[in-house]
């Protein structure tokens, strides 16, 4: 075989192993929209264990999650004088609920989001009211014991080290069926609130 004959196989052989997966992938979007079920934008939580803890509100009531009223919930964890992640993830829940309130099928639905502060001592009943719970009805904040909130950041692996001078979290996002389980889970630093939307429409439709 000569030179010019071994480049083209070789040329052959790369541009079949770079097309694998795209067809893949391909095959997998056409599978599920024939299933009726479009891809999701979140990473699909379904393999991970329904969360159950208890926290306390703004003000000072213990309360249990899920919540005593059935929701689709957002949550993420965060503290309040954070100048990275968690100003970010605000500012994207506040655009979400914008988007759920102008919509007719979803505004009238209970959809909440959730801030559970890393930073209690800091992040005082007033403050977080005044940063979280003022903001809507959607809205609530929640601070946990140091043993609960340490057993919850290991289960969603939001790296937090207990007693370090540094709030250290990864700060993602999920979103919490009525019953508890994890439907989808945001890791991205930007996200696509549209995106988002479709999931959270996607998954009511099929419960």
């Amino acid at each position: 075989m000569g030179s010019k004959q071994i480049w083209w196989a070789v040329i052959i052989i790369v541009t079949a192993i770079v097309s694998v997966p795209a067809v893949m992938l391909a095959s997998q979007y056409m599978l599920s929209v024939e299933r009726g079920s479009p891809m999701s934008y979140g990473i699909d939580g379904a393999h991970l264990s329904a969360l159950a803890f208890n926290w306390q509100d703004v003000d000072s009531q213990q309360q249990t999650f899920p919540l005593d009223e059935p929701s689709y919930t957002y949550l993420f964890m965060g503290f309040l004088s954070c100048s990275e992640i968690c100003p970010i993830r605000i500012n994207q829940l506040r655009e979400l609920e914008s988007k759920i309130d102008n919509s007719a099928k979803l505004r009238n639905l209970p959809i909440k989001f959730m801030f559970i502060t890393i930073d209690p001592d800091n992040d005082t009943p007033a403050v977080r009211q005044q940063v979280i719970d003022d903001q809507s009805e959607r809205f609530f904040s929640a601070a946990l014991t140091a043993q609960v909130l340490l057993a919850l950041s290991q289960y969603l692996s939001e790296n937090i080290q207990a007693h370090s001078p540094i709030q250290n979290h990864v700060g993602n996002l999920y979103l919490i069926d009525p019953q508890g389980s994890i439907s989808r889970m945001y890791t991205s630093k930007q996200l696509s609130t549209d995106k988002m939307l479709a999931d959270l429409q996607q998954i009511i439709k099929a419960s």
